[in-house]
């Protein structure tokens, strides 16, 4: 699931950095006239936009690599990605966008990418946050676990690596040689 949602951050990245550049370039007027699409007033409010969708391309480029990054940003920009859609889908229905020609096919596709891409980004990162708390919880577990079974082991009496077999020892002599012949036995003579 985490590397399904690297690639769907690493695609918004992507998608983020070129919307990113094309406002970046908002004063040159032929860009937007080609692309069909409405022209940024004043420019630098396009080029504010521009510069901050580069820097959320960044850090979704980071969280992409990072993976201590990838839930808390999936999560912030799934939520972006959301808001982002349904104001353009608003501006397009509502408000009379006045977009032409390509322009009524980029905008809706747009908006559709972006919805797509929280679609994805919301569930993965809950579920990815989820398996990580549960795996960091079972590993905590495990650790006090084998603590405890470290302070038994410390706690029981230690035994010495030999023990000698029953009879063998100090004061503890057995006499077996004459407790395993038989009163008959061909080495004991019956005649003196």
């Amino acid at each position: 699931m985490k590397a399904l949602l690297r690639l769907v951050l690493f695609l918004d990245a992507a998608v983020a950095l070129c919307v990113g550049l094309v406002l970046l370039a908002s004063p040159m007027t032929s860009i937007f006239g080609a692309l069909q699409l409405p022209q940024p007033e004043p420019a630098m409010y396009g080029q504010l936009l521009g510069v901050t969708l580069i820097g959320v391309a960044w850090l979704l480029w980071h969280a992409t690599v990072n993976g201590q990054l990838t839930t808390a940003v999936a999560q912030v920009v799934g939520h972006l990605n959301l808001a982002v859609a349904v104001l353009v889908i608003v501006w397009l229905l509502f408000f009379h966008l006045p977009v032409e020609g390509a322009g009524r096919i980029w905008l809706p596709t747009f908006a559709a990418v972006l919805a797509a891409f929280s679609a994805v980004q919301i569930p993965a990162s809950r579920r990815v946050r989820t398996n990580e708390r549960v795996r960091a919880q079972k590993a905590r577990e495990d650790a006090a676990a084998a603590r405890e079974r470290e302070r038994a082991e410390k706690a029981q009496r230690k035994e010495p690596g030999y023990m000698p077999p029953p009879g063998y020892g100090p004061g503890t002599e057995v006499d077996t040689i004459a407790d395993s012949i038989p009163p008959q036995h061909a080495r004991q003579s019956p005649h003196p």
